[in-house]
């Protein structure tokens, strides 16, 4: 049995993971899926003063408060954002890390530098438009469609998503984690890409790279949320991560 913390990506809250926590616990492990702060039934505490650090300490303080030991943390998209600074933090308390559809951040950096500047500006814009200067919209299906990816994706679950997503903080994606203890965590990591082109592997090589580490690629062909477009799949290959 193993013990997993499944984090959310933009505009979503702990609910994205029922499907697959629910194919975890099937097979035995204890799995915990916590909603960030300023998401999901946590939006009415969202504000210009919740960043990536604040996100942090809402998966640090449920490893400590849980008492977890031997966590494979598991983080979809911005979450890529968030788990470098637990892991730099809890270090102790991870067997290892699953990035999904996405990759690490290196010390530092913030989300919106990686995004093209055509939708960095778009989202800049957004903001200003209709999030009062601090809340990301959720973008229409056609532009998540055109921008991710929402290959899989059944109506009813479109559906779920559009009832339940809510506006990602702006700042999440302006501010960096800045690591203490460098970029590489000395932990198991593996990078699940469903979207990601096999490209930008070439990131993750060479003794120079800042995301340099011990890395495991596993390919999932499905759209940007696999883990509604495909949840037999991704829990499939989290079972693996389990055993470190």
């Amino acid at each position: 049995m193993a013990t997993f913390v499944l984090v959310p990506g933009a505009w979503a809250g702990g609910w994205i993971w029922r499907s697959v926590s629910d194919r975890l616990r099937d097979a035995g492990h204890r799995v915990y899926t916590p909603t960030l702060t300023g998401l999901g039934e946590r939006s009415h505490l969202g504000g210009p003063h919740i960043g990536p650090g604040t996100h942090v300490e809402d998966v640090a303080g449920v490893l400590t408060y849980e008492g977890l030991e031997d966590v494979v943390l598991v983080g979809h998209s911005y979450a890529a954002a968030v788990l470098p600074g637990v892991a730099d933090r809890c270090r102790e308390r991870l067997r290892g890390l699953v990035y999904v559809d996405a990759a690490p951040l290196p010390s530092g950096m913030a989300p919106a530098e990686l995004l093209p500047a055509g939708l960095r500006e778009t989202f800049a814009d957004s903001v200003a438009r209709d999030g009062d200067g601090w809340a990301l919209p959720v973008p229409h299906w056609d532009e998540l469609t055109r921008t991710f990816g929402t290959v899989g994706i059944s109506d009813a679950q479109r559906e779920l998503m559009t009832l339940l997503q809510t506006p990602h903080p702006w700042s999440c994606y302006t501010r960096g984690v800045v690591l203490e203890h460098g970029n590489d965590p000395g932990l198991p990591q593996t990078l699940v890409c469903c979207t990601m082109p096999p490209q930008q592997r070439e990131f993750f090589r060479g003794d120079h790279s800042p995301l340099a580490g011990d890395w495991t690629f596993r390919d999932l062909p499905t759209g940007h949320w696999p883990m509604l477009s495909d949840p037999d799949g991704l829990a499939a290959l989290l079972s693996p991560a389990a055993d470190g």
